[in-house]
């Protein structure tokens, strides 16, 4: 396309399934688009799939999007932010949903990192107990 920094892509995939008209009744299927753009010290990421399973009942569809955005501070620091979206096709039509911020600190051969998450709906579930925090701070060493 002429644009330095650009990535573009694409997949789409078929699995053949028996169909017994109860449990499935298609072939399961997926699409997949994205694209990544990188200028300056900005990456910008965009995905969105769609995995239609075949079968007849309960969850037949699932479609993602998600994107980030990370910004390199300097050599050493980094920030990023990421959101995630699944909507599940079923008798319920649940949306789950997550998303994060995260820190990054390299020295020399150390890097720390730390990261808030928060989902909704965790595993197509409405139930409170399905919606989560959580913050993880980590250290690794490169010998």
């Amino acid at each position: 396309l002429g644009m330095e920094g650009l990535t573009l892509y694409g997949g789409i995939s078929q699995i053949d399934i028996y169909q017994d008209g109860t449990a499935y009744n298609d072939d399961s299927t997926e699409k997949t688009v994205g694209a990544k753009y990188s200028v300056g010290s900005f990456t910008l990421g965009y995905q969105w799939s769609e995995d239609d399973n075949g079968r007849a009942t309960t969850a037949t569809k699932y479609t993602n999007d998600g994107y980030g955005i990370t910004f390199a501070v300097n050599d050493d620091l980094s920030i990023g932010y990421n959101h995630y979206e699944s909507e599940q096709t079923s008798t319920t039509n649940v949306t789950e949903s997550a998303s994060s911020i995260q820190l990054a600190y390299t020295m020399g051969g150390a890097t720390i990192s730390i990261a808030e998450a928060n989902g909704d709906n965790i595993g197509y579930s409405t139930a409170a107990g399905n919606d989560l925090d959580a913050t993880t701070i980590a250290v690794s060493l490169a010998f």
